[in-house]
């Protein structure tokens, strides 16, 4: 199983620091997040009842798109 790390900060910080790595100023650090969310409710928002149901659908049926 692989474990997903996710970071929370807010859009303006979390904005630089993608620029940043696009820009190749900066190289993500071992073990950082490479998802981020602005809020603890955005991250829950995410984990829905429903996308959770859809995520389930998507690993069990393994679409090619």
């Amino acid at each position: 199983m692989t474990t997903l790390k996710i970071g929370i900060d807010s859009y303006d910080r979390m904005k630089a620091r993608t620029m940043a790595i696009a820009r190749g100023e900066r190289k993500p650090a071992e073990g950082e997040p490479s998802v981020w969310f602005v809020s603890v409710a955005s991250f829950a928002r995410a984990l829905s009842e429903r996308n959770r149901e859809l995520l389930a659908r998507l690993e069990s049926e393994k679409p090619e798109s």
